[in-house]
Formats: structure tokens, C-alpha cells, sequence
């Protein structure tokens, strides 16, 4: 009986995970970003090696990427289905990034001499810098992201992210291009 019971379970639950419609699919995603999933993580993980920083600042970017994938909120707004693509439009919060990081940039500009060592700029000193301010950023921006998908072996599956709906998930995208 027992057995019939966990082959029963299972059936549901592999079930359930092959059916899942693609606003359940995006869901799944945004709530992999916001547990901080290691599949995301290994994704940061590799993201941040290539990056030019330290490996104290390295450490310091990623518990500020993983703050801001916890603090994501988002809803979903609407699904079209049309054969085998499919298109979710979602709203999000995220916690603004690239504010504070173009600020940042303003206050070098302004500030030069703060980031000299021995009368030279020292690019980690800004760096350091930068990634203190983000820390501490609290202000968020909404978006609107559509994630488009198509049905694979009788999944949906989301197709690959443009760097635009990536950035604007991570609280970087540069909203002041599209006031232009």
C-alpha cells in the first residue's frame, strides 16, 4: 500500500511539474531569483569572476545581488498563449541599482581626489566605494517585463533573456536611455 501511495505521489508531482503553464513557469523563475537558488547562484557565481574586482569586493557585490534578489516582488499581469509560444507580461519591483550606481559616478566626477592614492586615481578605492552605496540602497523602480516561451516536448520552457529584461531583474538597467 505504501508503495501504491509514493508511486501515486510521485506521479502527482512529476505530473504537476510537466504541466506547468507558462505564467507558473515564469513564477518559478522570479521565485528562484528571490530564494536565491543555486542554479542562480552558480549563474552570479560565474557572472562576478569575470568581473574586475577583488576578491573581498567580489564577496561584497554578491551579498548585495543576493539582497536584491530576495526583495524582488513582481505580479503577473497576463499570459497569451498562441500554439507553441507563449508570452508573460510581468510587473516588477526591484530595488534600484543602477540609481545608485550612476550617482556614484556623479559624486566621482565632483569628488576626484577621494579615490587618489600617492596622487593617482586608484580604481578600487571607487569600487569600493560604489559597492558601499549599493549596499545600502533601499529605493526601488517598477518595470514591466514580457518573458516570452515555446513548448518543448510538451513543456513550456522560457526562451533565453535579452540583456534588457536580465538588467532590469538585476536593478540595472538604464531607464534614462529610454527618456531620450
Amino acid at each position: 500500500m505504501k508503495k501504491i501511495l509514493l508511486f501515486f505521489s510521485l506521479f502527482l508531482l512529476t505530473g504537476c511539474l510537466f504541466n506547468m503553464t507558462p505564467s507558473e513557469k515564469v513564477e518559478e523563475l522570479l521565485n528562484d531569483y528571490i530564494k536565491n537558488d543555486s542554479s542562480i547562484m552558480k549563474e552570479l557565481d560565474t557572472y562576478i569572476k569575470n568581473e574586475d574586482l577583488n576578491e573581498k569586493q567580489q564577496e561584497k557585490y554578491k551579498d548585495i545581488v543576493k539582497d536584491e534578489y530576495s526583495s524582488i516582488k513582481y505580479e503577473i499581469k497576463k499570459e497569451k498563449i498562441n500554439g507553441e509560444k507563449a508570452t508573460v507580461d510581468v510587473a516588477i519591483t526591484v530595488k534600484n541599482l543602477y540609481k545608485t550606481s550612476s550617482e556614484t559616478e556623479k559624486y566621482l566626477e565632483n569628488n576626484p581626489s577621494e579615490f587618489y592614492t600617492d596622487g593617482v586615481y586608484d580604481s578600487s578605492k571607487f569600487i569600493d566605494y560604489r559597492l558601499e552605496q549599493m549596499s545600502k540602497t533601499k529605493e526601488t523602480i517598477d518595470y514591466d517585463i514580457t518573458f516570452n516561451l515555446s513548448k518543448k516536448k510538451n513543456r513550456w520552457v522560457i526562451d533565453e533573456m535579452d540583456n534588457e529584461t536580465l538588467e532590469k531583474i538585476h536593478g540595472i538597467y538604464n531607464y534614462e536611455n529610454d527618456e531620450e
